[in-house]
């Protein structure tokens, strides 16, 4: 026992997160949760309840892997749904001001769990680092500083989750950088310029000032590529005082705040900045107390220095097999490794969520987008355009793709529907649209609904093919 204290305790030397920047870090994601979860709030109904497009009865029957569970299925009432998001609520408020904050982690980890498996289908890449996060912050110091805890402390910890941490934000940039495989990454480093060009993420101004210089777009694309490229090296370098770390944290900071300034993506970067804070040196955060002195609002005590008990060996040998079976998953999915997990391990692997995939904008950027046409029509035959409401349906382009969508979810279910293996999506929200219609509507009751999708692509010099018009579904209220 007492060697495997000394290796843990060796390891830790060189992959212990600051107690502070952990602490800062759980601050942030608390108040990302709030914000998250509002947003979700006004979609309850729509998104998560047998009155809006993805009910009860069909979501086991499409993505729902063996495995999965999800205390927002027990009931599809908006009822219910709004009592998980008040206990959800009030656990980040816990974790917000430190309150019990491993138990408030394990709480919303579970419960983001049970809402993501609620509706696979609106969810993207930061909602997974997010839940992952929450995991590792059941075994973080996270919240013995910045806390309402009379436990306060920056003591240093001996355990496995730091590296843990580490490791999980390595992976999300090894591995989105070793998806990236499209030629509009490398030769031709064009992928900027595909991903501005996509009208339903660029954001004005910055978005559309850069779209408008070809060399900047390529030189930013260099710079995207080659800093998730060395981005894990900096993380996972051994490093007592951390400075590699620090490097990495400025580096995610200029790649996440341009995101910010040019794509719509939701809360993706803001997670990402925010758990970039737990790369924070200690002699970085020294200075930042000093100068800001509500940064230290409790003074330091004295812990008993960690010895490992059975327990707690039990837990250390746990978390190196979540780290293993991590890497593991994420291995799985780059072409050139040929192993999967069986499917006796896959099932655990499941029900902790575990599975994770870090494909942003990979292998190539999307090329092909557009806009949805909402063709009514009443009993007796008279069309009717429910985007504009009026008795002319409009085929024509939008002014604004971006302003399409009420917020990143509905963007994103909108983007599923066009993946040809998402199909099952369209009939769904076809009926929704059209019941959806008919009530808030009722001195207009239309019969059925053709959902169509303009679709344009775009080329290489500012150059995007002509619009084709595809039937996505008929309903009618049957």
């Amino acid at each position: 026992m007492g060697k495997l204290n000394n290796i843990l305790r060796n390891i830790s030397a060189y992959y212990q997160p600051d107690v502070r920047a952990l602490s800062l870090m759980r601050i942030g994601l608390a108040c990302v949760i709030l914000i998250d979860l509002f947003i979700r709030w006004g979609d309850i109904s729509d998104m998560y309840s047998a009155e809006g497009w993805w009910p009860k009865r069909v979501v086991e029957l499409f993505g729902f892997k063996q495995g999965y569970w999800s205390l927002h299925l027990l009931f599809d009432t908006v009822l219910w749904q709004k009592t998980l998001f008040l206990v959800h609520i009030v656990s980040a408020i816990g974790l917000l001001i430190g309150f019990r904050s491993s138990l408030m982690s394990l709480i919303l980890w579970l419960f983001y769990i049970s809402l993501h498996n609620r509706n696979l289908f609106i969810n993207q890449s930061g909602d997974d680092l997010l839940r992952l996060v929450l995991f590792w912050g059941i075994f973080l110091p996270w919240g013995k500083k910045y806390s309402i805890s009379k436990y306060s402390t920056t003591q240093p910890f001996y355990s496995l989750s730091g590296l843990g941490f580490y490791v999980l934000l390595a992976s999300v940039y090894f591995f989105t950088v070793n998806l990236k495989t499209g030629k509009e990454w490398i030769p031709d480093f064009t992928a900027i310029y595909y991903a501005l060009s996509l009208e339903q993420l660029r954001i004005f101004p910055v978005g559309d000032w850069i779209y408008q210089s070809p060399s900047l777009m390529k030189g930013l694309t260099v710079f995207v590529y080659f800093a998730e490229l060395i981005l894990p090296l900096l993380i996972l370098l051994p490093s007592k005082k951390g400075n590699w770390r620090l490097i990495a944290f400025w580096i995610l900071i200029l790649l996440h705040l341009g995101i910010a300034f040019t794509l719509y993506v939701g809360l993706f970067f803001i997670i990402n900045l925010i758990t970039a804070v737990g790369l924070l040196p200690s002699a970085t955060l020294d200075k930042l107390e000093r100068k800001f002195k509500f940064l230290n609002p409790y003074t330091n005590s004295s812990i008993t220095q960690y010895e490992l008990g059975f327990l707690k060996s039990l837990k250390e040998v746990f978390l190196v097999g979540v780290i293993m079976i991590s890497v593991f998953i994420n291995l799985s999915t780059l072409s050139w490794f040929p192993v999967e997990l069986s499917d006796t391990l896959q099932v655990p692997v499941n029900t902790f969520r575990f599975n994770q995939n870090w494909g942003m904008f990979s292998p190539s950027i999307i090329k092909k987008e557009g806009w949805y046409v909402y063709y009514g029509m009443d009993s007796i035959g008279r069309q009717w355009d429910l985007r504009t409401n009026q008795d002319y349906v409009d085929f024509k382009k939008p002014e604004s793709l971006l302003d399409m969508h009420k917020n990143d979810r509905w963007r994103k279910l909108t983007e599923n529907m066009q993946r040809n293996d998402m199909y099952f999506l369209r009939p769904l929200f076809c009926k929704y649209v059209l019941r959806k219609w008919n009530k808030d509507h009722p001195e207009k009751k239309l019969f059925s609904l053709s959902l169509y999708y303009l679709e344009k692509e775009t080329k290489l010099n500012y150059r995007y093919s002509e619009a084709e018009k595809k039937v996505y579904c008929v309903c009618d209220m049957s």
